[in-house]
Order: C-alpha cells, then sequence, then structure tokens
C-alpha cells in the first residue's frame, strides 16, 4: 500500500517584506552592508551577487591587465579596484535601465571581445616593429604575444650580422680545404 504524501504548509509562504535577515556582518556594520572587513583589514564583497556584476568584475580584470601593459601602476589600481567598480556599477545596471542595456550589450557582446583582444594583440608588436607604435606599449604587448621586442632595425642588423658570420665560417671552410677539393685527413691513412 503507498504511502500518503502530507504536503507541508509552511513550504511555500514567503517571509513577510517588514523582517530584515538576521545578518551576521563584522565589525560593526549593519545587515545590508555588501561588504565584509576582515581582520587584515581588507574589503570583500559578501552575499549575492548583482545581474552582471560577476560579468564586469572579469571585464574590469582584463582592462585591468591591458593597462598594466602600459602602466603597471595604473593597472593595478584598476584591478585592486574592480571588485568595488563591479558592485558599484551592477547596482546602477540595476537601478537605470539606459545602464542596464549598455551592459547587457558589452557583457554579451562575447564575439566582439573575442576579436577585439587577439587583433590589438597581432597587430600592435607589428606596428611597433615597423615604428609605427610608441615602445611604451609596443614593447609589453610584443612581449605579451610572446615575441621578442626587436624593431625593423634590428631585425635586419641582426640578419645582416648571420649573414656576415655565414659567409666568414663558409670562407673559413674553403680555406681548410686542400687545392684538390680533398679536406684536411681524408687520405688513405694506412
Amino acid at each position: 500500500m503507498p504511502l500518503k504524501q502530507i504536503d507541508d504548509p509552511e513550504k511555500d509562504k514567503k517571509p513577510p517584506k517588514d523582517k530584515k535577515p538576521s545578518g551576521g556582518g563584522t565589525g560593526g556594520s549593519d545587515s545590508t552592508d555588501p561588504w565584509k572587513y576582515l581582520e587584515d583589514g581588507t574589503k570583500v564583497r559578501q552575499g549575492r551577487k548583482l545581474p552582471f556584476e560577476n560579468s564586469l568584475r572579469e571585464l574590469f580584470d582584463a582592462v585591468a591587465g591591458g593597462v598594466k601593459l602600459a602602466d603597471s601602476f595604473s593597472g593595478q589600481v584598476i584591478e585592486n579596484q574592480a571588485e568595488e567598480l563591479a558592485y558599484g556599477y551592477a547596482r546602477l545596471a540595476k537601478e537605470d535601465p539606459k545602464v542596464k542595456a549598455f551592459f547587457e550589450k558589452l557583457v554579451t557582446g562575447s564575439a566582439y571581445s573575442a576579436v577585439v583582444i587577439p587583433t590589438a594583440v597581432t597587430v600592435i608588436p607589428i606596428l611597433w616593429h615597423f615604428g609605427l607604435m610608441p615602445a611604451k606599449l609596443g614593447v609589453p604587448v610584443t612581449l605579451a604575444a610572446g615575441m621578442m621586442p626587436f624593431t625593423r632595425e634590428q631585425e635586419q642588423a641582426a640578419m645582416a650580422q648571420q649573414q656576415q658570420e655565414q659567409a666568414q665560417a663558409a670562407q673559413q671552410q674553403e680555406r681548410a680545404t686542400h687545392p684538390h677539393g680533398e679536406a684536411p685527413g681524408d687520405g688513405d691513412e694506412s
């Protein structure tokens, strides 16, 4: 005989709206504060993330990485503030439909971001290589692309030096052969 299922009457009830959740905030902060301060003084985001917050955090981290290539101090400042920036902008997007629409396009346009960054990492080293980009930006991006930073002039000078060394090696090898075209030691040594 099957058992009868008993429905819980409290299951679908929602808590009254005037009640605030009891928060275990530290350091005297109220329960609505999204930030928690750790013992070492650092500030971390707690609670449920807002829409776009994670995507915006990733965006600010990517921006920080790009800025670090040109200026490490500025990039570090952006990286340090990325979490607070993401929260603030996500909160603004929650309140303003125009900002929300902008961020929807920004963070969901992954096809553009999948194209823009690799294109920049391809084009910037080439432009710098030919002297069309300042070294302050060109050298770090060239290194980030996994290439050695050589300008076109340096590359041509290195190639000329390599050709000169190869010619000298060929001349030395010619001098080391006998007049009849035999190399030393090729004869019958018996």
